[in-house]
């Protein structure tokens, strides 16, 4: 894998819409979870997939500039957000088998599941067709 200026400059857009995502999936989730009671997993979900959606737009709009091919490019990067969503509930499960707070649990996953996806994406959603 070569690193130069667009890997990088990639990465950190990447990262920072990923922090504006991410940021929405903890606010959804985190209202349904402690303000409606809903149960973490179908908040979980409900969450992430606003992230994925939100995700898509801004990265291919503002990060990789692609927008043609649209299906083409959104079908494997909401596949890997499924992906994540199970990485996810696997993260959630196994905080909750050690007794860990599902708020922080939820905190640790999305790092854990935005650097797996990042690699995902950019070999697969958003490479030159």
């Amino acid at each position: 894998m070569k690193i130069d200026k667009a890997f990088l400059r990639n990465l950190i857009l990447y990262g920072i819409i990923g922090g504006l995502s991410s940021g929405l999936d903890y606010l959804i989730f985190t209202l349904l979870f402690k303000v409606l009671g809903v149960n973490e997993f179908i908040a979980n979900a409900i969450s992430i997939h606003c992230g994925i959606f939100l995700s898509f737009f801004l990265n291919s709009r503002y990060n990789f500039k692609k927008t043609d091919h649209f299906w083409s490019r959104f079908i494997p990067f909401y596949l890997t957000g499924l992906f994540g969503l199970l990485l996810s509930f696997g993260i959630l499960w196994l905080g909750g088998s050690f007794g860990m707070e599902p708020l922080i649990t939820k905190l640790v996953s999305i790092v854990i599941v935005a650097l797996v996806q990042f690699f995902i994406n950019r070999a697969a959603a958003f490479r030159d067709r």
